[in-house]
Order: C-alpha cells, then structure tokens, then sequence
C-alpha cells in the first residue's frame, strides 16, 4: 500500500522532499551509515519521522564484507567464514545484538538477517523461518515489528511449483511481513525479459499475499509494475540503479553506484533514457511534453534541454525516477491503472518508434522487456 525509499549514499536530502511525499517509508543501509550517524539523521527529520514506517535492512547477505559503514554495526561478525551455520545460538547472538540496534538508530520495524546461500533449496528457507521467528520472540519486549527477509534467486522460480513450496514454507512463519529480495545475475539497469521467471516471481508475491502475508519488494525498478500488479502491499526502490536491482555486484560497487550520467524514466516508453535520446524522440514527436510535465521534475529537465546550454540533470533525473515510482505505485494501488494498461501503452510507443524507421542511441534499449513483461501477467 506504500512506496519506500530504499536508502543509499547520500540519499536524506531526498527524504520529506514535497514532491516526494507519496513514501511512507524507509528502508535503512548500514552500509552508508553507522548507527549514529543514522540515528542523527533520522532524529533531523523531525516530526516527519512519525509518519515513516523505517524499515532496518541489516545488509547480512555477506555478513563478513567491510563494505562501506558495515563493520560499524555489532550485528556484522567477522567469524562468518568459520561459524557454524546451523547454530541457532550463533544466529541468536546476531538477532539480538541487531535488535539492539535498531532500537539505538529508532528504527520501527528490523527485517531479519539472512545470507545469500549456495543453494535455495528448502532446508535454506526453513533456516530464514527460524532465524526470523527467533527474532521475532525477542522483538515482543522491544515493541519492534520484524520482517522475514526471504531471498529468492528469480530464476529458480521459474520452475514448476517452487514459488508454491517457497511460500508455503514462508507462511509458517509466525512473522506476517516479508522483505522479498529477488536476486539474479543481470547487470541494474538491465531489464528482466525470462517470462517464465518474472512469473514465477509474480505468482510468488500473488500466493504470499493471499496466505495473509504483507509483501515489501525490496531493490524493485520499472518492474514494480509487475510486483504490484501481484498484490505486493509494498515495494521499495532508491536514486542509484543498485538500488532498483539485488545483484551481487552491487557489493563491489563504488558507494555513488558510479553512476554519474542523466537518465530520464519515460511513462510512455517504460524505459530509461540518455539525454541523446530523449532529444530524439522529443524531435520525432513521441515524448509528449505537456504530458511529461505532470511529473514535476521532467518538467524541469525539458526547460534545461530547451536551453542547450548543457547544464547537469543527474539529481533532477533521480526526482523524476523517484516520482514516476511513487505515482505510479499510488495508481496501480487504487485502481487508477493497471500494469497491463501501461505496457500496452507502451508497445504501442516501441511500435511507433519502429514504423519511424528510427534507433535509440543506445542499442540495447530496444523495449523488448515490454511484451515479456505483458506475457509475464497473461501466465499468472
């Protein structure tokens, strides 16, 4: 029912921002703060603070990195390579020191601690039950609520019956909320086209949810549509495209992402685009800009691109993401749109382009992930 802020490096200018109202929450990284530079920073929001859901990622998924802030956080051990796994004392001590920590930084919600293991079979996914309700019991005298972080490597559930068996093995859990992280192997700003897995992932969402689970799709981009359309209660994303996908790589990343050119997110094309392009398609006629400029931010760029002067849209590009997700998440929660009607909308725009005789500068920006993503809703 909500929109998240996936926090990233330097990312609180963004928080309570007027035309980015429409989050109702946060999802904190230890990795860009310590737990006092964050409780600090959460404190400054002041009364906005209340209104927030602020959901702890504890970022355990490589408990033994030294990314970042993260040995800051007594939750990190640096005994991971030779602990025993199935102790559940070892991932006691871990839930406890982290409740400890969410309470130090005022966090209202921890979503558990949970590895990226070499199998996703279910002994994998029994342990995160167990690690979460553990947590869970704690949480009860600290008047914290907890999560179960489930990590789903999308292509396994592209596999007959295994976004069943994951869920029916998630909904034991005493824990009603789920931090789902879909992982694969792709590269961020790509988009995902295996049909098969999308479904998978969708039909996932579907069955969580009607087991009475409230989902948050955490690291979610363009294919929020896709997770909303599932009947995902919530999704989460950030300005930084590690942010907007769980890879591994996002781990051996600079903390900016090392993302430093513009992109526009256009509705009509569901896509991410150059400023080359951008240009193109505003001189072919297939940006419509007075109906761009709802999103306040794209308004902005284009009176930037109509000047020429090649003044720096990078920041204003990140709004302009940020608003399209949280107005598109409020239209497809009330029934304003439907995912189906904005990428048919959107095949229709690639079409166009086609019939134009006309190529995006980028060539692999080709909206091939549109109809997959169509027939991705059409098999669940």
């Amino acid at each position: 029912m909500a929109a998240y802020h996936q926090m990233g490096h330097d990312s609180w200018n963004l928080v309570g921002e007027d035309e980015l109202r429409s989050y109702r929450g946060l999802v904190l990284s230890p990795v860009n703060n310590g737990p006092a530079e964050m409780a600090e920073k959460l404190g400054a929001l002041g009364s906005l603070r209340s209104a927030l859901d602020v959901v702890l990622d504890p970022q355990f998924y490589k408990p033994s990195s030294d990314r970042g802030s993260l040995p800051d956080w007594s939750h990190i051990t640096n005994d991971f390579e030779t602990a025993d796994l199935g102790d559940i004392d070892w991932w006691a001590d871990r839930c406890r020191k982290l409740l400890q920590e969410g309470e130090r930084v005022g966090a209202s919600s921890i979503a558990s601690p949970a590895i990226i293991p070499r199998t996703f079979d279910p002994d994998y996914y029994d342990s995160v039950v167990a690690c979460a309700d553990l947590m869970d019991n704690m949480a009860q005298e600290r008047q914290i609520s907890t999560l179960v972080t489930v990590i789903v490597r999308l292509a396994e559930v592209a596999q007959p019956g295994f976004a069943e068996r994951i869920a029916s093995i998630v909904t034991r859990s005493r824990v009603n909320r789920v931090y789902l992280v879909f992982f694969d192997d792709g590269s961020p700003r790509a988009q995902r086209t295996d049909v098969d897995a999308l479904a998978g992932g969708m039909r996932l969402i579907r069955t969580l949810e009607s087991a009475g689970s409230r989902v948050l799709v955490a690291f979610s981009g363009l294919d929020m549509l896709l997770w909303k359309s599932a009947g995902a209660t919530d999704v989460a994303t950030g300005k930084f495209f590690n942010l907007r996908r769980f890879v591994p790589g996002r781990w051996d990343d600079a903390d900016d992402g090392g993302r430093v050119l513009p992109y526009w997110t256009d509705d009509d094309f569901v896509t991410w685009l150059r400023e080359d392009d951008v240009r193109l398609l505003l001189k072919l006629g297939l940006i419509d800009a007075d109906r761009a400029a709802v999103n306040p931010f794209s308004r902005e760029i284009l009176e930037l691109l109509q000047k020429h002067g090649g003044e720096p849209w990078v920041r204003l590009g990140w709004r302009q993401y940020l608003y399209w997700f949280g107005q598109r998440e409020g239209d497809i929660e009330i029934g304003k749109a439907t995912a189906r009607e904005i990428l048919v909308h959107a095949d229709q725009h690639w079409t166009a382009l086609d019939q134009r005789g006309a190529y995006l500068f980028e060539r692999t920006n080709n909206g091939e992930w549109v109809r997959a993503w169509l027939n991705a809703l059409l098999l669940t």
